[in-house]
């Protein structure tokens, strides 16, 4: 009897070390560097639109978690809806005003451009989100998020 409690043990043993599968971590993995370069991204937005800001003389932007979990959820609807828009902007500002007080927002909104430099550049060039970005803001909130084409959408929210 113990004979075969010992072989039916080792039998279980090995079905469940067989049966660990490497393609759950492979996905993980492939989560982690996604999620990875989507920070890089944001940060890399950060650092060059408060360059430009400084190169005019104005103050840095600072991130709010309030701001970047605004901008996150936003981008994540234009990927939902496959379109970029000001989509619920309303909704957005009034949570900032409850939530940090915020007296005045704005927001740009871009898709389909590869990288930071790109979308900033892109941002540049338009009057109206070149207003934002030199802004009297202190505030801002950023989101770049990967469709699943692998396609860029970005959000950024500026916030007093």
């Amino acid at each position: 009897m113990k004979i075969y409690l010992k072989q039916f043990l080792l039998l279980v043993v090995i079905i469940t070390i067989l049966s660990c599968s490497k393609d759950n971590d492979d996905q993980i993995d492939e989560n982690t560097k996604t999620q990875e370069s989507e920070i890089s991204v944001e940060s890399e937005i950060l650092r060059l639109v408060n360059e430009h800001r400084i190169s005019l003389d104005l103050p840095v932007l600072e991130i709010t978690s309030i701001a970047n979990t605004l901008a996150k959820e936003h981008t994540t609807y234009m990927i939902e809806k496959s379109a970029i828009s000001h989509d619920n902007f309303d909704a957005r500002f009034a949570k900032l005003r409850s939530e940090v007080n915020a007296t005045n927002a704005a927001e740009n909104v871009a898709s389909f451009q590869p990288t930071a430099q790109s979308v900033v550049t892109a941002w540049l060039n338009s009057s109206g989100h070149r207003k934002n970005i030199e802004g009297n803001f202190s505030f801002t909130g950023i989101s770049a998020i990967k469709d699943s084409e692998g396609r860029y959408y970005y959000t950024q929210i500026f916030h007093n």
